[in-house]
């Protein structure tokens, strides 16, 4: 089911995906967009004004996922409930909490897309690269999830229809499946070092994609390179723009952990183009060293500040720069957007 609340403005008006083609996450080109590879519905949920989305208390058949989910508790207790829209939200980090039955029918947010029809709504979605599929193998709620499975180059959903973002402010939240990312072994196809994007928002006024993913290197004391959570952009080709860069992850502080795979994760981020600002969570927690401002330290070119595009589409799925021949495979869920924060458990 897609649930739509009030939005301000429907439609995919945003510039095409950049597919990435060299070290550092350079992107070359642009993925052509057909429309989406199935016809499905969308369903309009209740809302309030000028895109405002109520809030609600969380609720929904928590406890262990179906559809072949694994690690879906073992979660710590921690966060608690926090206003949010009309009403109380809950921010709990415990995983147990996180999984069931489908909640976008009630959730009452701006945007919400389980897959549990089964097709893709070709009002709402635009495939590029390799078109994803919607099937029972995992499932973080409900019986379906969206399935990539991509090599070098991208595999995406794309679409418009929750842009503007009310006062500039707008936040996501999706569950990832991480099922075989970049990787260093004895293999003759092992890398030291990939640049890989899960999700990027692109809009007006400034160029390039804000993007969330990560970087597979070798840091701290690990003896091969592992995959490290990332936010940054590729906003290189303007003049004044920060340039083409990654912020890796840094908490805790010096010993920041890999990427979880095989296991559901709940990620959530906010883009605030107002303020020039994002933050990223996992797991409900949130990560301090990938919240950016205008200041923020960062690569491509450090000069310049870090400023946001008036957000007009957004992108999930995959995208990996290096070339490779190695297979990579993750799976989306439960994606939402709203202009408050949703949390995990909604």
């Amino acid at each position: 089911m897609l649930a739509l609340g009030a939005c301000g403005e429907s439609g995919d008006t945003g510039p095409a995906i950049g597919v990435g083609t060299g070290g550092g996450g350079a992107t070359s080109g642009a993925a052509s967009l057909g429309g989406a590879s199935t016809a499905g519905s969308a369903t309009l949920a209740g809302a309030g004004s000028g895109g405002a989305a109520a809030g609600v208390s969380a609720s929904g058949g928590a406890g262990a996922s179906t559809g072949g989910v694994t690690g879906g508790g073992g979660g710590v207790a921690g966060g608690g409930a926090a206003s949010g829209g009309g009403g109380a939200r809950d921010f709990s980090s415990n995983r147990d909490a996180f999984f069931g039955d489908s909640r976008c029918a009630a959730a009452k947010v701006q945007f919400c897309e389980d897959f549990e029809s089964g097709t893709l709504d070709a009002a709402t979605w635009k495939t590029g690269g390799t078109a994803p599929v919607i099937d029972e193998v995992q499932a973080a709620r409900g019986k379906k999830a969206l399935h990539f499975t991509q090599g070098q180059g991208n595999s995406q959903i794309k679409t418009g229809k929750v842009f503007p973002a009310m006062n500039g402010r707008y936040w996501g939240r999706a569950f990832v499946y991480m099922n075989a990312m970049p990787h260093q072994s004895t293999d003759a196809d092992s890398l030291t070092y990939s640049h890989w994007t899960i999700l990027a928002a692109t809009g007006a006024m400034v160029a390039g994609e804000v993007r969330v993913g990560g970087q597979l290197q070798k840091r701290y004391q690990n003896a091969t390179a592992l995959n490290f959570w990332g936010v940054g952009t590729d906003n290189r080709n303007e003049p004044e723009g920060s340039g083409d860069w990654t912020n890796a992850d840094d908490d805790p502080k010096g010993a920041a952990k890999a990427v979880v795979e095989k296991q559901w994760q709940c990620v959530e981020w906010m883009g605030d183009y107002m303020t020039d600002e994002t933050k990223f969570f996992v797991d409900a927690t949130e990560h301090p060293s990938l919240a950016t401002t205008p200041t923020t330290k960062h690569g491509g070119n450090p000069t310049k500040p870090f400023l946001l595009p008036e957000f007009n589409a957004i992108w999930f799925g995959w995208a990996e720069y290096q070339p490779t021949t190695q297979k990579f495979e993750l799976w989306f869920d439960e994606i939402a957007i709203d202009h408050e924060r949703i949390g995990c458990v909604l």
